[in-house]
C-alpha cells in the first residue's frame, strides 16, 4: 500500500463513480455492482441528518484504490476528499478534517483485518460528542454490507480457483494416464469436451517452425492432406507467430488479435467460437490447443474471460508434460533412447544406471593410477639479478640530496646520494686553523733558538696535519656513488632528505642487468627431491603469457620460517630471460623432479603430511 489514490481507475465492483436516482431500487434489485454501491452510499449518507456529500473509495483488481460511487458530489473528486482517504491509506482509523468550511468525516472499510474501502462524508458542522458517536454507530452498521459484499467476491473467486484447479486436475491425470506421446495427446483432446463447455479439441506441436496437428477429439486417424487439417493447422500457426492466445469472435475489451485463420476454421468447421493457446516451455513455443464451440441458435458467440483464462492455465501446465512426453516418440531423441536402454537392461540387469555408476566409478578411480605424469615441486620464487651489490654509508651524517631511487638504471661512479657536509666543513676549518697555529709556534721556536719548544711545535704541527688530512679524506666520502653499472633494485632516500644516517648502513643495493637468477623457497617437505642440475618454468604475475625457464644451481643448508613451515633457499640460474624480466619479481616456480603416476603427483604432499601425522600419534 503506497498511501496515494487512484482517481483515474475505479475499483473492480464499481466501473464508474455511480450516483442512484431511486437509492431503495439500486440497492435491493441492482443491474450491476455499481447500481448497489450507488444505492447503499445514497442510504447510508442519508441516514445521517448531518451529511451534505459523500464518495466511497473501494479497492479494485489491481490493488489501486479507486472512487466507486458519490453522493451528491460531481463526476471529479474534490482534492479534499481524496486528500481524507489518503490520511486514511497510511492509518486506518477513523478521521475528522476541516477544509473552507466544510467538516470531513473518514471511515475505513476492513475486511479479513485488510484496508478495503474508504468512506469520506462531508458534514454540515463538526459533530459534538453524543452526535459524533451516533454517525459512527450508523457508519458501522451500514459498512457490514460493504464487507459482506467483498466477502461474496472472495467466496466466488474461491470457488472460480477450485473449479479450476479441479478441471486442471483431471486434464493432467488425462494426460499422464498414457505413456506415449500418441495416446496422451487423444486422451486429453477427449477430455477435454468432457469436462469444459467446448465441443472440440485438437492439440498441434511445434516441428522445423511449423505446427503439425496431432490429435482430434473423437477423432483416432484422419488424414493430414485434408481441408479441416489444413484450417486446424493454419490456426495454430496463427497463434504460434504470435504468442498469445487468439480468440474468435474477438472480445469488446482486450487486446485486438489476427484472427483471419480462426474464423476460416470456424466458418469450416461450422463453430461458434474458437480459440487457440500456445503451449510455452521455458519462453518458447512448443505447441498450440485449439477448442472449438458450436454455434447453436446463435450465428456466433462471444467467449467469457474466465473460459479463455482456463485454458491459458491448463496449456501452461500440460505444455511440459506434452514436451517431455513428444520428444520420447522422436527417434534419437526418444525411441533410440529407449532401445539403448532396453539393451542396456538386458545386459546390466534390471538396475543398470547403478551398474554403469559402480563402472564409470572403478575406471575413474583407476586412471590416476595407471596416467603416467611429470612429478613437479611447486614453491613461491623471486627475481635476482646475478650480481648484486650495495652501497653503504661512508661515515654517520645526515642525507643532503639523493636523485636517484629504485628501479633507476646507473652507471658506476654515478652519485647515487650526498651526505650533509657542513659539520665536516667545520672541522676542516677547525684543524686548518690548528695547522696555522702550530706552524706559527714552530716559527717562534726556531728564531729564539728554543730546541724543546721547537720539538713540541713540530708535533702539534704533525698532528694537526694528520686532523686535517683525516677530515678531507671524510669529505671526499660523503658521495655515494654507484659501485656497478646495474639497475637499483632497492633504496630510496628521497622521502628521508636530512635524516640521519649510520656508518656502514645499507642504503641502495643495484644488480647487474646482464644475467639473473631465481631464489626458489622450497618447503621442508619436498627438500630431498630437489638436486643441482635440475631444471623447471617459473611463472610471474606480470608475465604470465612468457614462463621462465631455469636451473638448479645450489641448494643453501639453512631455513627461513614461513607460512608455517620451514623453507629453504634455493638458487636457480634463468636460462632465458625475457626482455620484460625485473629484479624482484615473484610468482610461482615448478621444478621437476621426475616421473610418477597421476595419482601420486596429485596426493605425495597429503599423504607425507600424514605419514608424519601418524608418526607423532604412535606411542
Amino acid at each position: 500500500m503506497d498511501g496515494r489514490l487512484d482517481t483515474g481507475t475505479q475499483s473492480a465492483d464499481a466501473p464508474a463513480a455511480a450516483t442512484a436516482t431511486d437509492p431503495w431500487r439500486a440497492f435491493l434489485n441492482p443491474g450491476d455492482g455499481a447500481d448497489f454501491l450507488a444505492g447503499w452510499l445514497a442510504i447510508a449518507a442519508g441516514r445521517i441528518a448531518e451529511a451534505q456529500a459523500a464518495v466511497l473509495f473501494l479497492r479494485g483488481d489491481a490493488g489501486r484504490m479507486g472512487p466507486a460511487a458519490r453522493w451528491n458530489l460531481p463526476e471529479e473528486i474534490p482534492q479534499p476528499y481524496v486528500t481524507v482517504a489518503e490520511a486514511l491509506l497510511r492509518r486506518p482509523e477513523p478521521l475528522i478534517d476541516h477544509h473552507e468550511g466544510v467538516t470531513l468525516l473518514g471511515y475505513p472499510i476492513e475486511a479479513g483485518a485488510e484496508l478495503q474501502g474508504v468512506l469520506v462524508l462531508a458534514l454540515r458542522d463538526r459533530p459534538d460528542g453524543a452526535a459524533f458517536r451516533r454517525i459512527m454507530r450508523d457508519l458501522h452498521w451500514s459498512a457490514g454490507w460493504i464487507e459482506a459484499r467483498l466477502w461474496q467476491g472472495q467466496a466466488a473467486l474461491g470457488r472460480k480457483q477450485a473449479d479450476s484447479a479441479h478441471l486442471l486436475t483431471r486434464l493432467l491425470a488425462a494426460t499422464d494416464g498414457h505413456v506415449r506421446f500418441d495416446g496422451a495427446a487423444l486422451s486429453l483432446v477427449n477430455a477435454i469436451p468432457e469436462v469444459t463447455g467446448f465441443d472440440a479439441a485438437a492439440l498441434g506441436m511445434v516441428r522445423r517452425g511449423r505446427v503439425r496437428l496431432e490429435a482430434l477429439s473423437r477423432v483416432a486417424a484422419f488424414g493430414r492432406r485434408t481441408e479441416r487439417v489444413a484450417a486446424h493447422e493454419a490456426a495454430m500457426d496463427e497463434a504460434l507467430a504470435q504468442g498469445e492466445a487468439v480468440v474468435w469472435p474477438a472480445p469488446p475489451e482486450g487486446r485486438r488479435m489476427i484472427d483471419a485463420a480462426h474464423r476460416a476454421l470456424g466458418r469450416t468447421l461450422g463453430s461458434g467460437a474458437v480459440v487457440s493457446a500456445p503451449l510455452l516451455v521455458r519462453g518458447q513455443v512448443v505447441g498450440v490447443l485449439t477448442l472449438q464451440r458450436g454455434r447453436g441458435e446463435d450465428e456466433s458467440l462471444v467467449l467469457a474471460a474466465d473460459a479463455v483464462d482456463d485454458l491459458r492455465l491448463v496449456a501452461s501446465a500440460l505444455a511440459p508434460l506434452l514436451k517431455a512426453k513428444y520428444d520420447e516418440r522422436r527417434l534419437v531423441s526418444g525411441r533410440l533412447r529407449d532401445w539403448a536402454g532396453r539393451g542396456l537392461t538386458a545386459v546390466l540387469g534390471r538396475r543398470p544406471a547403478i551398474t554403469l555408476g559402480a563402472i564409470v566409478l572403478a575406471v575413474a578411480l583407476a586412471v590416476p593410477f595407471l596416467v603416467p605424469a611429470e612429478l613437479r615441486i611447486r614453491a613461491d620464487a623471486t627475481v635476482e639479478g646475478a650480481m648484486q651489490q650495495a652501497a653503504v654509508a661512508p661515515a654517520d651524517g645526515f642525507i643532503a640530496e639523493a636523485p636517484v631511487r629504485a628501479g633507476a638504471e646507473v652507471t658506476r661512479g654515478m652519485l647515487l646520494a650526498r651526505l650533509d657536509d657542513r659539520d665536516l666543513e667545520l672541522e676542516a676549518a677547525a684543524n686548518d686553523a690548528r695547522v696555522d697555529q702550530a706552524r706559527q709556534s714552530l716559527r717562534e721556536a726556531l728564531s729564539i733558538g728554543d730546541r724543546a719548544k721547537a720539538a713540541v711545535a713540530n708535533a702539534d704541527l704533525a698532528e694537526a696535519l694528520a686532523a686535517a688530512d683525516l677530515t678531507r679524506a671524510r669529505l671526499d666520502r660523503l658521495e655515494i656513488t654507484a659501485p656497478i653499472d646495474g639497475l637499483v633494485v632497492s633504496g630510496d632516500l628521497s622521502q628521508r632528505i636530512g635524516s640521519p644516517v649510520t656508518r656502514g648502513d645499507t642504503l641502495f643495493e643495484i644488480a647487474r642487468q646482464d644475467g639473473w637468477r631465481l631464489r626458489i623457497d622450497v618447503s621442508e617437505y619436498d627438500l630431498a627431491l630437489i638436486a643441482p642440475g635440475q631444471t623447471g618454468r617459473a611463472v610471474m604475475p606480470g608475465l604470465a603469457a612468457t614462463p621462465v625457464p631455469f636451473e638448479i644451481t645450489a641448494v643453501a643448508s639453512v631455513s627461513d620460517p614461513g607460512e608455517g613451515e620451514n623453507r629453504f633457499r634455493v638458487e636457480a640460474r634463468v636460462l632465458d630471460a625475457p626482455p620484460a624480466i625485473r629484479p624482484g619479481l615473484q610468482g610461482t616456480a615448478k621444478v621437476s623432479v621426475g616421473d610418477s603416476s597421476l595419482a601420486w603427483a596429485w596426493a605425495r604432499s597429503s599423504v607425507i603430511r600424514l605419514r608424519l601425522l601418524w608418526w607423532r600419534l604412535l606411542p
